[in-house]
């Protein structure tokens, strides 16, 4: 076990030095001028009453990007240092936690906290969105973290019965409700499956909490205004059913493939959690996964980047059902290790490229060997200039020569193509009529 751990120890190490250096590279994206935009333009408290009103509930996740900082950041620093800042924070918040639940040492804790940072990688469905998009990261990424910092106050509060750690607790919740849908129905069933198994006025208090702050997420009026005329009747409900399959496949498909690997790496935790808990109970836990599946597929949502938490709670489940039943598989756990390496398998089309399984260590070895970031990240910046130091109202500029694999890239419209999303954000944070590539 030691010998493997060390293995995936020093590849960790290695992707954090790797992504760190792609990420000296980064640059602001998309979003990151819509936010800042809407910001200056009406403020940000009605910023976030027209966010609710007319595009989403995620009152947190929308709320701290409101202060994206690219009108003040001129040589765009925050995008390279901000996405290892959120890795190094995961791995010090799973420090904390092994450190909290298995009483490691500091250094054994950190070790962990590195190991469990490369299994959550290479699950990523989008690492570019996820990890060096500002705007993706506030969305997904941190409600990671700050979930795993939510663990711990709930250990804390078990140990001491502070009530300091409570209310820092309830706190989080609320946060967390609205972050993102997916991780706020998976707080919502395992607040109810605690509260199932102690039923205590504490536990009853968290659920109410929680459930009154996911309404407020899922009944915004943004939400019902995004939603768009589909098919009615049998054709909707069998595209839901389909997509339920496709959605649940995948997710299977991709964990399975690495949990003999995660089983042998982690087997002594494993092996003192299941010692303290049923395989019944095991299972209640792993249900919770379901709950934003059949969310996912009941909004005709197919694979994408907010499956990523499902992805990783799904990984961290199952493996207590396996080391249950079939804890052998640990011995395969090189095959997992080679499939982790393997490019990604292109089967389907473009317009469903998401279920194409990928593991992101072939595109981090071939963005470190083959792109050229300096000049992606010179390309990116004089474009920015043309545009802000232009007096016309129409401005033209060069395609994208240089695009990366790892880095969120999404190209604008181009003067013979319909204006997309790109075009109209850098417009309204420019103050342009027209912005368009050349052909």
């Amino acid at each position: 076990m030691k010998k493997v751990q060390n293995i995936i120890l020093f590849l960790s190490i290695l992707l954090i030095i790797g992504l760190a250096y792609i990420s000296f590279f980064n640059v602001y994206q998309t979003d990151d001028y819509f936010w800042s935009y809407t910001t200056r333009k009406v403020g940000l408290m009605q910023s976030f009453i027209d966010t609710y009103t007319q595009w989403g509930g995620r009152y947190f996740g929308y709320s701290i990007n409101m202060f994206n900082p690219v009108f003040y950041d001129s040589k765009t620093i925050l995008p390279k240092i901000y996405p290892v800042f959120l890795m190094l924070s995961f791995i010090g918040v799973s420090a904390l936690n092994f450190k909290e639940y298995f009483s490691y040492s500091l250094k054994e804790s950190l070790k962990k906290g590195f190991l469990l940072f490369f299994f959550y990688t290479v699950l990523l469905v989008s690492l570019p969105e996820h990890y060096f998009w500002v705007t993706g990261s506030n969305i997904y990424f941190v409600p990671v973290i700050l979930s795993g910092v939510l663990l711990y106050f709930f250990k804390k509060y078990e140990k001491t019965h502070r009530k300091i750690w409570f209310y820092l607790s309830a706190l989080l919740i609320i946060i967390l409700m609205g972050s993102n849908e997916i991780l706020a129905l998976i707080l919502e069933g395992l607040l109810l499956v605690n509260y199932y198994q102690k039923r205590n006025k504490e536990n009853l208090f968290l659920v109410l909490l929680g459930t009154i702050f996911l309404l407020v997420c899922f009944l915004a009026p943004g939400n019902f205004n995004r939603m768009g005329e589909v098919e009615r009747g049998m054709v909707k409900w069998l595209k839901r059913i389909a997509l339920f399959g496709a959605d649940t496949a995948y997710v299977g498909l991709k964990v399975i493939a690495v949990l003999p690997l995660f089983i042998k790496v982690f087997e002594e935790e494993l092996k003192r959690i299941t010692a303290q808990i049923t395989f019944k109970k095991a299972v209640l836990f792993l249900s919770v996964s379901l709950i934003p599946l059949l969310f996912t597929s009941y909004i005709l949502t197919s694979i994408a980047r907010q499956f990523e938490s499902i992805l990783f709670y799904f990984m961290l489940t199952f493996s207590l059902l396996l080391y249950f039943k079939f804890e052998k598989i640990k011995k395969f756990w090189w095959v997992s290790l080679l499939i982790v390496f393997l490019p990604e398998l292109k089967v389907f089309p473009d317009k469903y490229s998401y279920f194409n399984i990928d593991y992101n260590g072939e595109n981090i070895v071939m963005e470190l060997l083959t792109t050229d970031l300096k000049e992606y990240e010179r390309e990116m910046n004089e474009r920015i200039d043309i545009i802000k130091n232009s007096s016309r109202d129409s401005v033209v500029v060069n395609k994208i020569k240089e695009v990366p694999r790892i880095l969120h890239t999404d190209e604008m419209a181009s003067i013979k193509e319909q204006e997309t999303y790109v075009n109209d954000q850098l417009q309204k944070y420019f103050n342009k009529k027209y912005i368009r590539t050349k052909e």
